[in-house]
């Protein structure tokens, strides 16, 4: 800007200024229609067009903060977000290159950025204001975020591969209440959003009446995610997302015959998939007992939905048009929540966590009404029976 224009916006400011203390020499009338006036000519300049952010945010108050502070804000450690940032910097989805003269953003800002959305209700406005970006900047950055989370989702949620890793993973679940051979617990929750664009409200509506996506979700002992389906509207039951999800098709053979998951009555009972008998008031004892085990085992899956919208509370809801960018957001936040506990990452006590997220009226799905689904069920009731005997 040279200097004629810069004394001009001077003036302008100045007369702005002095126009809004002096209403005395005239009506009020006359005196608001020219403070209209000047604020135009205001705004037509460069001052007026700029919008005016945080300067050095980073610098002079995340880098200042307390690791307590740190992980009040941020929802992780500073450990954990360094560790984040490095595999980031070192992507290829991390873009070094200036574009028209304009120096990139440092991949720890734009971390830390996607960080600090993640954990907080904070619009897009918001998070720029803090971090001296523009919108277009921070959108184009939180894309390139999520297609990273999206490449490295496969070495951060997955199965045990191995017999041995298999058995040490049967082993931890049956600690917690004797239940044997368990390799994972899955359940459905929903992730509220806002309509999507160009699409019908209806579809995404669920029970309640609210919309929202479903995430299916399969962890281990520890409350870590070992498979995730994201996306599908939560109009649909879960026995059917469960139905088409891939892992679906793979646990008969993951599972062996021997191993199996732990789910809900909302889920087909399977050899590969164990649900609890419904209770008339007339279960024996011994399948009652079942029943709690059963319980308390599957209970780890409600706990880390808890955990991951305890520690990401933009996962209360999503504000996305695009299904597509919700769903990736949501595997990242998974991803995240995977690499806290394998950094020992935990929320301090003190933060109230509610884990159960227990909503009334389990509707019942069959998701084959033919004779291999009837086959199928007849070895899971086998199997439970037998299990009833082993660990009662």
């Amino acid at each position: 800007m040279n200097r004629k224009r810069s004394d001009m916006i001077t003036n302008v400011i100045t007369t702005l200024l002095s126009s809004s203390e002096s209403n005395s020499s005239s009506s009020e009338e006359e005196s608001s229609d020219e403070f209209e006036e000047l604020c135009l000519v205001y705004a037509k300049t460069d001052l007026g067009r700029k919008k005016i952010r945080l300067s050095n945010f980073y610098e002079e108050v995340v880098e200042k903060y307390c690791e307590e502070a740190f992980c009040q804000n941020f929802r992780i450690s500073k450990s954990t977000a360094n560790m984040i940032v490095e595999k980031y910097e070192n992507s290829t989805f991390f873009k070094t290159k200036s574009m028209g003269g304009i120096k990139e953003i440092p991949a720890k800002i734009q971390m830390l950025s996607f960080l600090w959305f993640s954990a907080n209700k904070d619009s897009y406005r918001e998070v720029c204001n803090l971090f001296g970006q523009s919108e277009s900047t921070f959108y184009k950055h939180l894309n390139l975020i999520l297609d990273f989370f999206v490449d490295v989702a496969k070495n951060l949620i997955h199965f045990p591969e191995t017999r041995q890793e298999k058995e040490k993973l049967a082993r931890s679940f049956q600690q917690i209440s004797g239940f044997i051979n368990v390799l994972g617990c899955i359940d459905g929750c929903y992730i509220y959003i806002r309509q999507p664009a160009n699409k019908i409200r209806s579809t995404y509506v669920n029970r309640h009446d609210l919309l929202s996506i479903t995430l299916q979700g399969i962890c281990d002992s520890n409350k870590r995610f070992m498979d995730v389906c994201i996306g599908a509207p939560s109009k649909v039951h879960d026995a059917r997302i469960f139905s088409i999800s891939p892992i679906s098709k793979e646990l008969p053979v993951l599972c062996k015959g021997k191993y199996h998951l732990l789910g809900d009555a909302a889920y087909p009972l399977r050899e590969y998939l164990l649900t609890p008998y419904k209770d008339y008031g007339t279960l024996s004892p011994r399948r009652r007992r079942y029943n709690i085990k059963h319980s308390q085992t599957r209970v780890k899956i409600e706990n880390a939905f808890g955990l991951l919208k305890q520690r990401f509370r933009q996962l209360i809801r999503l504000d996305f048009f695009d299904t597509e960018r919700a769903s990736k957001f949501v595997l990242a936040c998974c991803e995240l929540h995977n690499i806290c506990i394998d950094m020992d990452d935990s929320l301090p006590e003190r933060i109230a966590i509610d884990m159960n997220e227990n909503l009334p009226g389990v509707r019942q799905y069959d998701d084959e009404n033919s004779q291999r689904s009837t086959a199928l069920k007849l070895l899971g009731e086998a199997k439970r029976s037998e299990i009833v005997n082993i660990i009662t």
